[in-house]
């Protein structure tokens, strides 16, 4: 049994929760403005969803003894060498991690309209496939 089934089982199931929020609502916003409350929701599960590939880099880094940065966007840097990861592309993760940075540092400041097009598009299925794509490499041996 691999150190990180229990740690890859949990990511798993977070993620297919905040997925299914953010599917609802992605289905909403095509019929109407979201509320407040529903926005509010968007970026808390964006910003879980993006957390979850943050941990799943750093704990994959540790799992291959290299150094774990202390910035999230580096460790998404060094999983793309260390994996070769084609698909999602580096940016859609890049921009991923700067938009949590805004959810969480710059709220006051936060674009909804970048955050509706993200939702409208289903762009966070690309954190999801790299979510995916970590959780593999962690339970290989």
């Amino acid at each position: 049994m691999s150190t990180y089934q229990a740690y890859v089982f949990a990511i798993k199931e977070q993620v297919a929760q905040h997925l299914a929020g953010l599917d609802e609502l992605a289905c909403t916003i095509q019929k109407r403005p979201l509320t407040f409350n529903e926005r509010s929701a968007v970026e808390r599960n964006l910003q879980v969803l993006i957390e979850a590939a943050i941990g799943c880099s750093k704990h994959y880094l540790k799992k291959i003894s290299k150094p774990v940065p202390s910035e999230a966007r580096a460790s998404i840097e060094r999983i793309y060498e260390q994996l070769a990861i084609t698909t999602p592309e580096i940016n859609e993760m890049r921009g991923a991690i700067g938009m949590r940075n805004a959810i969480i540092h710059d709220y006051l400041n936060l674009d909804w309209k970048k955050l509706e097009a993200v939702l409208a598009k289903q762009k966070y299925y690309n954190v999801k496939d790299y979510i995916s794509l970590l959780c593999s490499a962690l339970l290989s041996e």
